[in-house]
């Protein structure tokens, strides 16, 4: 549930933010773009709060998924976009912290993917049974 208020939280002020005068991305980009991006983070929060309350990994596994593609998309382009010299300096932080969350992901989604049980508890990672 914190994943999802948390997500509702950034989203709403990425939506918000041209209003507001923020600026939530160290380049400028568009007021549209700004709320494209809140949007979606609004969407993954719903659907958080929604997999937190149905509490199986079958409703949790989309986002998983969603956060596997997505995390390890950034890894892989991010640094190139910025070795280039094409983006400011604190996106480093943001491919730190992806990098720091992508491993734990990548673990829970093998590790339920590969159990034997199709419909474990969210927030518990199952052990394959013993050969």
């Amino acid at each position: 549930m914190a994943t999802a208020g948390i997500n509702l939280i950034i989203g709403l002020a990425f939506l918000f933010a041209p209003e507001v005068g923020w600026t939530p991305w160290p380049t400028p980009i568009s007021p549209v773009l700004i709320r494209f991006i809140g949007a979606i983070i609004i969407g993954n929060g719903v659907g958080s709060f929604v997999a937190a309350r149905q509490g199986t990994w079958e409703g949790a596994r989309v986002l998983f998924t969603v956060a596997l593609v997505y995390g390890a998309v950034v890894l892989l382009v991010v640094p190139i976009q910025m070795l280039l010299g094409e983006s400011h300096g604190s996106i480093w932080i943001y491919v730190l912290v992806d990098a720091l969350f992508l491993g734990p992901i990548a673990y829970v989604f093998w590790e339920y993917e590969r159990s034997d049980t199709k419909d474990p508890p969210v927030g518990q990672v199952r052990r394959p049974s013993p050969p």
